[in-house]
């Protein structure tokens, strides 16, 4: 192998080493995303009610679509990440429910404390996540 050979074959090695990492680094995005969309949700829907409630359900049906965009741009199959991410995915939205539920049957409705903690409960599965898949990336 002559140097400009060995020269090649590192870059093509870098080329996927970089390759690899960006693709490792979207669901981490994804995820820190979809948290801090669910927390400010969460947060607003406390203060809200009626039809201002969908205020807030637009901001997670917008960060939703940017999800399957921006997965889709990655170009990578989303089966298998839904899948791993099936927990968060199913722990937000039970927490989410139960968290609507408490605040209409307690009638804590307008309380910040409350707002702020349920929030950041809800929120927590996909920060969490986002934190472990950080650290095995």
């Amino acid at each position: 192998m002559d140097r400009d050979e060995a020269a090649a074959a590192l870059r093509a090695a870098e080329s996927h080493r970089e390759a690899v990492r960006a693709v490792s680094r979207w669901p981490v995005t994804i995820l820190l995303a979809l948290g801090g969309v669910l927390f400010a949700t969460e947060f607003t829907t406390v203060f809200v009610s009626g039809p201002w409630t969908f205020v807030p359900a637009s901001w997670a049906a917008l960060c939703a679509v940017w999800v399957g965009w921006y997965a889709n741009r990655q170009s990578v199959k989303p089966r298998g990440y839904v899948r791993r991410y099936s927990f968060s995915l199913g722990a937000g939205m039970m927490l989410h429910v139960a968290f609507v539920l408490a605040v209409t049957l307690a009638g804590w409705h307008g309380d910040p404390v409350v707002a702020l903690v349920g929030a950041a409960v809800v929120a927590a599965p996909f920060l969490i996540g986002a934190y472990v898949e950080s650290r095995a990336a």
